[in-house]
């Protein structure tokens, strides 16, 4: 790893603010420049802030006093043969920048580091979007207290805060324009597209779609969580793409849930829908879910209020793994969580409870259902068992 022009404690700075958007323009700047240096660089900053890394040093940071565990490496890597000892024990390299996350994690301002936890009040995400239209600009979307309602400048459709609605447009002949929807971590949005299909789309989620339908089918690109309520066309079927996988409806109700690095899963709340994917359609009825599972679909009866509950402001969980929940806790309240031991992860956890609770409320339910304990600095949380 090059760091002839940084201490590893500047590039442990310069990593944990770009990680959690706090860095300044110029310090991303920097941080760009010392990625493009070497491939030993780009490889030591992805595998660093990989979660199992970053669990790893936190789980260190429990058993020992993060400021005597920093001072005794800054000993230890004296200038001279810092070079030497990083080409030679690279995971010692590792092991300081994970330490120098805690560290500066801890010490972001002048507070004394506490080891009992520190419950800051995290807030619930709210309504909240980017809309990308199809020549690049960018329109930021959110509840607006003194504006129920109004037209987006130069554009056919209306934004209330809360909802983008394509309805009332008027489009050019032959024209289409592709839009997307991007929602953030911590938020959420509906859209009623042009033939009236209205769209929950859910947090760290994406929508493309077109301004207007035309041709035979009425389709739309997914990536993250959507519940659809189609409009009923039968001559035109609606279709949901998620990568390599079609979902294909003509008049429902059901929801999608297609994030990076979990199985793609499909509910049907009524109507019925059909699924093809790896040379395989199936069809689903109401009550039926359908899971990506290695190379085929597996299709079940299931609650269906257990995963669309959150389109009604609630969470609904049923025996679902607590690492499933941590995730989508982390979507909707924007935080990072970090596991200590991986059978939390397979703990399996029941409850109900509203969406726009403040997580302190949301985390004694946890902890006392799940027997952990949670540890909170900022938007950064560790738990580990109780």
């Amino acid at each position: 790893m090059d760091s002839s022009k940084h201490t590893f404690q500047e590039i442990a700075h310069l990593i944990l603010l770009s990680r959690y958007g706090k860095a300044e323009k110029w310090q991303i700047l920097e941080l760009e420049e010392w990625l493009k240096k070497s491939e030993e660089n780009r490889n030591f900053y992805d595998k660093v802030l990989s979660r199992s890394y970053l669990e790893e040093g936190l789980e260190e940071y429990i058993q020992y006093d993060a400021d005597d565990a920093w001072k005794q490496l800054k000993t230890k890597m004296h200038p001279r043969k810092r070079r030497f000892l990083v080409r030679v024990f690279p995971y010692v390299a590792i092991l300081v920048v994970i330490i120098g996350l805690v560290f500066l994690w801890q010490t972001q301002d002048s507070e004394p580091i506490q080891r009992e936890r520190v419950m800051t009040a995290i807030l619930p995400g709210s309504s909240k979007a980017q809309l990308v239209l199809s020549n690049g600009r960018q329109i930021e979307l959110e509840a607006k207290k003194d504006k129920l309602c109004r037209r987006i400048e130069g554009e056919n459709f209306e934004n209330t805060g809360k909802l983008l609605d394509y309805r009332q447009q008027k489009w050019v002949e032959n024209t289409v324009q592709i839009h997307t929807l991007r929602i953030p971590r911590g938020g959420e949005y509906q859209i009623i597209l042009s033939d009236s299909t209205r769209v929950w789309v859910n947090a760290d989620s994406e929508l493309q779609y077109p301004d207007h339908f035309t041709g035979d089918r009425r389709k739309v690109v997914l990536k993250g969580e959507a519940y659809f309520e189609v409009a009923k066309d039968p001559l035109h079927p609606f279709c949901v793409e998620i990568g390599d996988m079609d979902v294909e409806v003509v008049g429902t109700s059901f929801n999608i849930t297609a994030y990076p690095n979990s199985r793609r899963q499909t509910t049907l709340v009524d109507g019925c829908v059909t699924i093809n994917w790896n040379q395989q359609q199936v069809t689903l009825y109401p009550g039926q879910q359908a899971t990506e599972n290695i190379q085929e679909l597996q299709v079940r009866e299931v609650n269906v209020a257990n995963y669309v509950g959150w389109i009604d402001r609630r969470f609904v969980f049923k025996d679902k793994l607590l690492g499933e929940v941590l995730e989508d806790l982390e979507r909707w309240y924007d935080v990072e969580i970090f596991v200590t031991d991986d059978k939390i992860r397979n703990l399996h956890f029941t409850a109900n409870f509203q969406k726009y609770e403040n997580m302190d409320k949301v985390l004694k339910i946890i902890e006392y259902a799940a027997c952990v304990k949670f540890e909170i600095k900022d938007r950064m949380l560790v738990v580990r068992l109780d």
